[in-house]
């Protein structure tokens, strides 16, 4: 595997598997979708094999880095907080 597969891994990772695993808990929260186990689940095992992938091989290649776009990635990690506290109960 090289830096440029790498890239397209993490860039389905950021753009693409991230946002529909938060639109499918956002969906589902607001009662428009249904929750089921085996899209739960598939989504979960996809992120959880892409995060592996990139894991192992930013640790054989310390050098390699992914420049994400900074507000992109703000942007997401406040959109999982704010989903994470409404499924918890705190905005109830």
């Amino acid at each position: 595997m090289n830096d440029k597969m790498m890239d397209k891994i993490n860039i389905a990772l950021y753009y693409v598997v991230a946002p529909i695993l938060v639109l499918e808990f956002l969906l589902t929260d607001l009662g428009i979708i249904a929750f089921t186990v085996p899209l739960f689940v598939v989504s979960v095992v996809v992120l959880l094999v892409l995060i592996g992938i990139v894991f192992f091989y930013k640790r054989k290649n310390p050098e390699y880095e992914f420049k994400a776009n900074d507000l992109y990635t703000k942007l997401l990690v406040i959109v999982i907080l704010i989903e994470c506290f409404y499924t918890a109960g705190f905005f109830n």
